[in-house]
């Protein structure tokens, strides 16, 4: 079958699943929402808290974001890692003691004090509209590929899509459903990093690269080192940067609001610790693969798209020495996107992998098109993208309303639904055109994690100190607050070395010091 056709033939039968687990999941209360049904084992709440931490971020931005900063990428894993280990031993066993269903609930209890539990809820607000920002994002890159049509217009159907779903969510968190997503995640993952291994390597698992070599006999770190320097390749990141980035992300991760409320309601504590170390195996799973794309990129564009006349390429009559066609339709079609563009440096009429401007963002879908591997599975990677993409929106937007409405709207209050969906809705909207400039989508959900650690994580942490009062964790989380989004807004006017990015688990410090100073000298009665 003709590939555009297989594309809307996958992306049909994900929409069509996905739609229909968004109406069969709906939860008809509060407690639906929260407790995991028929949950027998922690395993299958594992692969729940799994499936909504790998999103676009994941499928889309890491071979693009790594691509062009390749060394922070064992310093990202770590971080994730340590953070999941944080979340099992320290944070869950902390908050399963409390039968809250979220977390501005959980230092309401706490602490009973309105303003701290609303600025709680603020930020759960905040993180989840940068997660979500990056979620409409990947869609309209998806989008943009499955319609052939800018970025920009895939937009608009991407802000429908969102606004659909807004009006039907109100997920029941039922088992087998994410078991099925995990699926097909994971198959759309794991199908193209495979074919690049056996077809650009003497490997069969993508987890030992570094023992392999090319088929012409090269080395594979001489490859990925010929590659990253045919690609003009610059690192950024200082070895400070990437150590901080680690604890923020680790701290994030512990932290983050659609990933806690998995384990308000579990069994018991030793489950909940069980699910998390689940989520962590169930991740590192499809980590295990995704890990090598960068490299698999690499050399996979320096191969079959270098030195090729471009007008012969984009027509598809180019046939390489070996006699083999190589598809060339792909550049024109992502080119018709915006997201994609060629400009001959040198006017010779040739594509060097130097003179193709990509949006990182591309390079995961992008990849399986350059390497002309079956089109079942491009349509697969980009259906499957889709579905990654559309199971954490899903889930962003329910937290989003249950915080709205909990917290703001409802509390105290009779039901206005009227303003609880307009309020969504601006949000939303607010969501998909809001722009981070030259953030990629990872970039943007890492950004989430390092306000997360800059906030939550410390006052998390101070509420083992029981002499600490509820007044200075609410001047500290502010100040805090304050702090990491004017550094983000500035940071490119004044070039400070450390990056947004990175310096969460600086200000969560300085939070929880300044805690400590407050509580002692200013509010030094209990309150």
């Amino acid at each position: 079958m003709e590939l555009q056709s297989l594309i809307y033939l996958f992306v049909s039968i994900s929409f069509t699943i996905y739609f229909s687990i968004a109406l069969w999941t709906k939860a008809s209360s509060t407690k639906d929402f929260y407790i995991v049904k028929d949950l027998n084992h922690p395993s299958l709440n594992g692969i729940s808290i799994a499936i909504d931490f790998i999103s676009a971020a994941t499928f889309l931005s890491f071979a693009g974001l790594f691509l062009y900063s390749y060394s922070i990428v064992n310093y990202f894993i770590f971080g994730v890692i340590f953070g999941f280990l944080l979340l099992s031993f320290l944070i869950v066993p902390k908050l399963r003691k409390e039968a809250e269903f979220s977390i501005p609930m959980y230092f309401n209890k706490k602490y009973k004090s309105p303003i701290l539990t609303n600025l709680t809820a603020i930020i759960v607000l905040l993180i989840t509209f940068l997660y979500l920002n990056a979620q409409l994002k990947a869609s309209g890159i998806i989008l943009s590929r499955i319609f052939q049509i800018t970025f920009d217009k895939a937009l608009f159907i991407a802000l429908f899509i969102a606004l659909f779903y807004a009006s039907v969510s109100g997920r029941r968190n039922i088992s087998y459903a994410f078991i099925f997503q995990y699926i097909i995640v994971f198959i759309s993952i794991a199908t193209p990093i495979i074919f690049l291994t056996l077809n650009l390597t003497n490997s069969y698992f993508p987890q030992l690269l570094i023992f392999s070599s090319l088929e012409n006999n090269q080395e594979f770190l001489v490859a990925i080192k010929d590659s990253f320097l045919e690609f003009n390749i610059i690192e950024e990141n200082s070895l400070i940067n990437n150590i901080l980035l680690a604890i923020t992300v680790a701290f994030g991760v512990a932290t983050l609001p659609h990933i806690l409320i998995k384990f308000f309601v579990t069994s018991n504590i030793e489950n909940s610790k069980k699910s998390a170390l689940w989520g962590l195996f169930f991740v590192t799973i499809i980590y295990s693969f995704i890990v090598s794309l960068p490299v698999l990129s690499a050399i996979n564009f320096s191969k079959n798209i270098s030195n090729i006349n471009y007008e012969t390429y984009i027509q598809d009559n180019y046939i390489d020495e070996n006699n083999i066609h190589k598809n060339g339709k792909w550049l024109k079609t992502w080119e018709d996107t915006s997201l994609v563009s060629f400009k001959d440096l040198n006017n010779d009429k040739n594509i060097a992998l130097n003179e193709l401007d990509f949006n990182p963002d591309t390079i995961f879908l992008i990849n399986s098109e350059i390497a002309n591997m079956p089109n079942w599975i491009i349509a697969l990677v980009i259906s499957g993208a889709l579905a990654a993409t559309l199971s954490t929106m899903t889930a962003l937007i329910i937290l989003l309303k249950s915080t709205l409405a909990n917290e703001f709207i409802f509390k105290d209050k009779k039901p206005n639904k009227f303003i609880l969906n307009f309020l969504l809705a601006i949000i939303i909207i607010f969501a998909t055109f809001f722009n981070f400039k030259d953030f990629t989508i990872l970039k943007i959900v890492i950004l989430s994690f390092s306000i997360s650690a800059a906030t939550i994580f410390p006052i998390l942490f101070l509420t083992m100190f029981k002499k600490i009062d509820k007044n200075s964790i609410y001047y500290a989380l502010l100040i805090s607050l304050i702090l990491i989004i004017s550094y983000t807004f500035i940071y490119d006017y004044f070039n400070f070395f450390i990056r947004p990015e990175a310096i969460g688990v600086i200000i969560g410090v300085l939070s929880i010091l300044i805690s400590f100073f407050c509580s002692k000298f200013i509010f030094n009665k209990r309150v």
